[in-house]
C-alpha cells in the first residue's frame, strides 16, 4: 500500500460512526490449506484449545480472559488471533505459551480473517462500520476500511486479492481489494447478513443471512468472477455460521437449534438435530468440525454421520467449564 492511502485509511478510522446496538455475531473461519490436524476450538469466555482431529486430544490450552467473538489462526498454528470484540481488543495468542500481545482497536468488533499469505489481518467494526487492517508481524493497527453498517462475517478470496464483508444492517456484502485497501463494489443480498464462506475454488462466496419475525434465514451465493448474486435459498430460523465442503456440493450452514445441509445444485437442504454455535470444514478434509457448548463434534459429510463426539474441560483446572463457539484451522502459507 502506498504511504498516502495507507494514510488515507488510517483517517477512515477516525471518522467512523457511533457504535451500533446490535450484538456481534460469531465466527468461524474456513480458511484456504491442507487437510487439518489441528483443530482450534475457541470458547465464548476467551478460552483456546487445540485439538488433535484424530482423537481430541488437547495439545495447547490459553486464556485470553475476555468474550470472544472471533478467531483466526495462521500458518502452521504459530500463533492465534482472538477477537474479543465486546472490548474492542485482539489479542494474539502463542499455543501453549499464552498472550503475547493486544491490540486495542477502540470500538466494538465481530469476527476476523488472515490473508493467505499471513501478513494481513482484517477484523470487522462492527461499532464503527470499517475493517480494522492489522500487520501480524508487528502486531499493530495499520489501516481501516470504510464498509456497510455493521459488519459482521469477513471471508477472503484463496488468491488472497478479495474480501467479502457481511454488512448486517445494510443488507449488503461489501468487496474489498486487499492490494489497495479500498471497497470495489457492494452487493445486495438483503435481510441481515452474518456469515460469508468462500468455495475454495474461489468461484462462488456464500452469505447467511437473518430475517425478521423468525422468517426463514437465507444463504445467497455470489458469483466472485461477476460479483453478482446467482440464487437465494431458504435454509431456517436463525441462519448464522456456514461452511462449504471441499467440493463445493453442500454448504452447512448453523441454526437456532439444528445445522442445515444444503445442496449448492439443487438448494434443496437437510436438517440435522444437531445444535452448533458455529462450524467450519479445513480444505481438503471431509469433516465437519461443530462447536457444540461442552463438546466438539465431528461429522463426516458425504452422510452426515457423527465421527467424533469431543468433550471439552475447563482451563487448567480453574472450574469454569468451556462454552465453545468457535472453530478454526490454520491458514496456509502462500
Amino acid at each position: 500500500m502506498s504511504p498516502r492511502r495507507a494514510a488515507l485509511a488510517i483517517a477512515a478510522l477516525l471518522v467512523c460512526s457511533a457504535i451500533s446496538t446490535q450484538v456481534p455475531a460469531r465466527t468461524v473461519v474456513t480458511a484456504a490449506g491442507t487437510e487439518a490436524t489441528r483443530a482450534y476450538v475457541v470458547a465464548r469466555g476467551g478460552q483456546v484449545q487445540v485439538l488433535d482431529t484424530s482423537d481430541g486430544t488437547v495439545l495447547a490450552q490459553d486464556d485470553t480472559g475476555a468474550a470472544t467473538t472471533g478467531v483466526a489462526v495462521a500458518p502452521h498454528g504459530e500463533r492465534v488471533y482472538v477477537v474479543n470484540g465486546w472490548s474492542g481488543v485482539v489479542t494474539a495468542v502463542d499455543p501453549g505459551t499464552g498472550v503475547v500481545g493486544r491490540v486495542a482497536i477502540g470500538t466494538r468488533l465481530a469476527q476476523a480473517v488472515l490473508r493467505p499469505d499471513g501478513k494481513r489481518l482484517y477484523v470487522t467494526g462492527s461499532g464503527n462500520a470499517m475493517v480494522a487492517v492489522i500487520e501480524p508481524e508487528a502486531f499493530k493497527l495499520i489501516a481501516a476500511i470504510r464498509v456497510g453498517n455493521q459488519p459482521q462475517g469477513i471471508a477472503v478470496t484463496p488468491d488472497g486479492r478479495e474480501l467479502y464483508v457481511a454488512n448486517a444492517q445494510d443488507g449488503t456484502v461489501s468487496v474489498l481489494d486487499t492490494d489497495t485497501a479500498s471497497v470495489i463494489t457492494t452487493v445486495q443480498v438483503g435481510g441481515l447478513p452474518q456469515q460469508v464462506a468462500v468455495s475454495q475454488d474461489g468461484r462462488e462466496v456464500y452469505v447467511s443471512s437473518l430475517r425478521l419475525a423468525d422468517q426463514a434465514g437465507t444463504v445467497t451465493m455470489i458469483d466472485a468472477a461477476s460479483r453478482q448474486v446467482r440464487w437465494s435459498a431458504d435454509v431456517g430460523v436463525g441462519a448464522g455460521s456456514l461452511a462449504v465442503t471441499s467440493d463445493g456440493r453442500h454448504v452447512y450452514v448453523a441454526l437456532d437449534r439444528s445445522v442445515a445441509k444444503l445442496d449448492t445444485a439443487t438448494r434443496t437442504k437437510r436438517r440435522l438435530r444437531i445444535e452448533a454455535k458455529g462450524l467450519a470444514i479445513a480444505p481438503g478434509d471431509r469433516r465437519v468440525f461443530l462447536a457444540t457448548g461442552g463438546t466438539a463434534v465431528v461429522l463426516d459429510s458425504a452422510d452426515h454421520t457423527v465421527l467424533n463426539t469431543f468433550q471439552l474441560s475447563g482451563l487448567n483446572g480453574a472450574g469454569r467449564g468451556f462454552d465453545a463457539t468457535a472453530v478454526a484451522f490454520e491458514q496456509a502459507a502462500r
